[in-house]
């Protein structure tokens, strides 16, 4: 392999990759904003909070989404008792659109 194909094939990877790479974090920058909303508007004020995220399933056509969907649902416990689910949309800058329950 000649020089030209290495460093051609060393750019087409490393552009390839850089898009996955930057949506990893627009993804966790949105999620973490939803999930600090849910707590805010949803969970009352004293309980105790343990956060568990699960992976995405995302295809490779949403590498270039500018809006993610996290679904969050809590377990409420006590008094009040049953199970709060919320749909939130965040940009990829941790801007919180909307959230629905």
């Amino acid at each position: 392999m000649n020089i030209r194909k290495v460093v051609a094939l060393s750019s087409l990877v490393l552009f390839t990759g850089a898009p996955f790479a930057a949506r990893a974090g627009a993804q966790n920058k949105a999620s973490d904003a939803c999930i600090q909303a849910f707590i805010d508007a949803y969970l009352p004020k004293d309980s105790v909070v343990r956060v568990r995220k699960v992976g995405s399933t995302a295809g490779h056509f949403q590498v270039y989404s500018r809006q993610y969907t996290v679904v969050l649902s809590a377990q409420l416990g006590g008094d009040e008792g049953g199970l709060v689910t919320v749909r939130c949309v965040a940009t990829g800058n941790g801007v919180v659109l909307t959230t629905r329950l």
